[in-house]
């Protein structure tokens, strides 16, 4: 893996953490030749899907403009390790990951996540 896709993954890492550190930070643990192996620990959100961290993870690096897939997940008693395969150099997720982004959005501008209904954020 060139040191460029590295640092984006970095990057994307430590935005995952700003935004859940609270109840669950990752970070790289093995670097792969067409990936890597990132561990997530924490007490993590009872009303989130636990997969649902590792989906963020994937939806920040697409946001970046790279093409991932998780290829295994190993859980474990406070957390799970997942291994995350790239895809060809260059390859663009097709459609903005705006759900995602708008969280991010609420969260950093109104410090705390969005109600539940929906239609109160419009």
């Amino acid at each position: 893996m060139d040191s460029e896709t590295k640092r984006l993954v970095e990057d994307a890492v430590e935005e995952f953490n700003r935004y859940h550190g609270v109840e669950a930070a990752v970070r790289v643990v093995d670097w792969l030749e067409n990936g890597f192996t990132a561990e997530f620990r924490g007490s993590f959100c009872l009303t989130c899907g636990f997969y649902d961290y590792f989906d963020d993870l994937l939806q920040l690096l697409e946001s970046r403009g790279i093409k991932a897939a998780i290829s295994s997940i190993t859980e474990q008693s406070d957390g799970a390790l997942v291994e995350y395969r790239l895809g060809p150099a260059g390859e663009q997720r097709k459609r903005p990951a705006d759900k995602v982004v708008l969280i991010f959005e609420w969260k950093r501008e109104n410090g705390g996540y969005p109600p539940s209904n929906p239609e109160k954020i419009l």
